[in-house]
């Protein structure tokens, strides 16, 4: 279960800051001398106090904007000090409640004790509603609940009202109760004093109770505080959710994914997850699969991927990361390379659960009128806070006005495709929050965002790129991909288990364990080689690239697909030039000096017999295995 807070509260009150302290198995039941004194304690100093007016400004502003005259039904704290102060004295009830009440006195702050076993469902902070406040179970006569009003409630069934004073009868605790709730209430002005107040609670459940509470802190940004077991379903949400999360370097606080990820279950509809792809750049490597994965994750979950090939936005060329305009696309660059993506990206993500756009479908179709609305919604200010733009437009370096609108059409992508996800890299930051405020400016409920880091290469230290030669492709050969995995730095494998495959959090918690507990690395990365060869190749040919490896690698054995070079001794050119001239033809290698370098550094076994020159080959006919490094074969028949 959830004790939550409802944006309607933060909205009228952006201040709060709410502590929370939840406790198992506390007996209630049998007298603690000690509580009472605690709070006869404070009793006595509230009592000895000057008279006057004890309410805290903070408290006075909130209920004033929640519609709450505060002079009339004042804060709990409020209403205990002026009752203390009347009739100097305050009753005891039971240890539970007079803990909290002496915490509430000590810390001048409002502390309310909540029954965990008579929740129905999760603990809500809320405006009451019209239903709540006809339904028979929240009736009281003499003062009734009014829509609007902030409450406590869990499902229809108000627990108490106004700031937890005034208790319903569903909300009190009784001497049998043993499972706790306790939030504290308070706004950033005093958040010293809640968190003192929280600290003091848990010392005292522990010391005095003998029980080990769990605590939080609510604030507008971290809005839900999980507590007690969860049921089948909760527990299925959690691990969508923890999966989701897995591996991202930025994300939405995760109250508001778990609300959306609810609130999608209550509707009876899968999340729409985007993804908008550049088709500058078609060739899919292991780098561009981290977001990629997520999707599919995603999918396996039951959502739905949203592809959007920016064939507009293409025209323009993102800005992102460049020190200069970029040059745009011409409309047949952009559907041919839109057609190599998808050939590839539908090797990972599934297409039957992936609806393909090409943004031009709405971009094209927006009049003038409707692009300078789209641009009334952000100032240039907010636009220059992008690093690229910032940076170029302080050094005097070309900015056209046009890139201006790029992520502005990419957040617009959001609005059109109504999206519940976007993810992206690290890099896609600032477009994708763009996307959460464009759509509220247009009344939608803003996306969650899901950055995922950039992907180091197989030389552990640049960013994943064709150009650098650290890549895996995702459509090479299945021996290449296991054997370039094998490359992967011992410091990246845990990484490359979190970002490029689909191992549960839990699964990745198990591999970490194996290393730290002295499993030989080259053992771990065999398995994660075999996971990726897997996924772009398939099982069997996993099995059979890891087989492969193992013979060369590990036995030297020579593959079966070793390539076959046919040398003759009549031939016009020396044996020495042959060899050279094949394996430059065979395309293993970029030049003939590479090759004879290979040679030198003794790094060529014909027969397991080392060469430090080709010339220094056998003049005699025969069958020969020549091996050059730890993985190129190949067998030599001279005639």
């Amino acid at each position: 279960m959830f004790f939550r807070i409802e944006p309607q509260i933060f909205e009228a009150a952006p201040g709060l800051y709410t502590g929370i302290v939840a406790a198992w198995n506390v007996d209630n039941e049998t007298p603690q001398p000690a509580v009472r004194q605690l709070l006869q304690t404070e009793v006595e100093r509230v009592a000895a106090q000057p008279a006057g007016e004890t309410l805290f400004a903070p408290y006075h502003i909130a209920l004033t904007a929640l519609g709450v005259n505060p002079h009339r039904y004042p804060c709990s704290i409020c209403a205990m000090e002026k009752r203390i102060a009347s009739q100097h004295s305050f009753p005891s009830i039971s240890p539970v409640v007079d803990l909290g009440n002496y915490i509430s006195l000590r810390f001048h702050i409002p502390v309310g004790v909540h029954d965990i076993d008579t929740l129905n469902g999760d603990l809500v902070v809320r405006l009451a509603t019209q239903t709540d406040c006809t339904a028979p179970e929240n009736a009281q006569p003499a003062d009734p609940p009014r829509p609007g009003e902030p409450v406590y409630a869990t499902g229809s069934s108000i627990r108490t009202r106004r700031f937890l004073w005034r208790q319903t009868s569903a909300g009190r605790v009784i001497a049998a109760s043993r499972n706790f709730l306790f939030p504290i209430d308070g706004f950033f002005e005093n958040r010293e004093a809640v968190n003192a107040a929280v600290s003091e609670l848990c010392r005292c459940l522990t010391e005095l109770f003998h029980v080990t509470p769990t605590h939080g802190v609510l604030t507008s940004e971290n809005t839900e505080f999980r507590f007690g077991s969860l049921t089948e379903e909760e527990q299925e949400v959690e691990d969508q959710i923890a999966m989701m999360l897995k591996g991202a370097a930025q994300h939405t606080e995760i109250s508001e994914i778990r609300r959306k990820f609810w609130q999608a279950r209550k509707e009876n509809r899968p999340l729409r997850v985007k993804l908008g792809l550049d088709p500058s750049a078609p060739d899919i490597h292991l780098g561009h699969s981290v977001v990629l994965r997520k999707i599919r994750q995603l999918q396996d979950m039951g959502h739905e991927a949203v592809i959007i090939i920016g064939d507009f936005t293409g025209r323009i060329g993102d800005p992102t990361g460049k020190s200069k305009t970029r040059k745009a696309l011409t409309e047949a660059q952009v559907q041919e390379n839109a057609k190599t993506y998808m050939e590839q990206i539908f090797k990972i993500i599934d297409p039957n659960k992936t609806k393909v756009c090409f943004n031009s479908e709405w971009l094209s179709k927006l009049n003038f009128g409707d692009v300078i609305t789209l641009a009334s919604k952000v100032t240039v200010a907010r636009m220059l806070e992008r690093d690229d733009f910032q940076n170029r437009y302080q050094n005097h370096l070309p900015l056209s006005l046009h890139e201006f609108f790029y992520p502005l059409m990419q957040a617009y992508d959001s609005v059109v495709t109504h999206t519940d996800i976007e993810l992206g890299g690290t890099d896609q930051t600032f477009n994708i929050l763009m996307g959460r405020s464009i759509q509220r400016d247009y009344g939608q409920e803003p996306q969650l965002t899901l950055l995922m880091p950039l992907l180091e290469g197989l030389d552990g230290v640049e960013k994943m790129s064709k150009s650098l030669g650290n890549y895996i492709g995702v459509s090479e050969s299945a021996p290449v991909i296991y054997e370039k995995a094998m490359k992967i730095p011992d410091a990246l494998i845990l990484r490359y288990f979190t970002l490029c495959t689909d191992f549960s959090p839990a699964e990745i918690k198990r591999i970490e364990d194996r290393l730290k507990a002295g499993a030989n690395p080259r053992d771990v990365k065999m398995q994660l080689a075999h996971e990726l060869t897997r996924l772009y190749a398939g099982a069997q040919a996993a099995d059979e690239a890891q087989a492969r490896f193992k013979a060369v690698f590990q036995q030297s054995q020579v593959p079966d697909d070793a390539p076959q070079i046919d040398l003759s001794l009549a031939g016009a050119a020396p044996l020495p030039l042959q060899l050279i001239d094949a394996l430059l033809a065979a395309g293993t290698y970029r030049s003939k000096s590479e090759i004879r370098r290979l040679f030198a550094q003794g790094a060529a076994l014909l027969d397991n017999e080392k060469l430090i020159s080709p010339d220094e080959m056998p003049q005699k006919a025969g069958a020969y295995v020549l091996r050059l490094g730890k993985s190129k074969f190949f067998k030599l028949v001279i005639q």
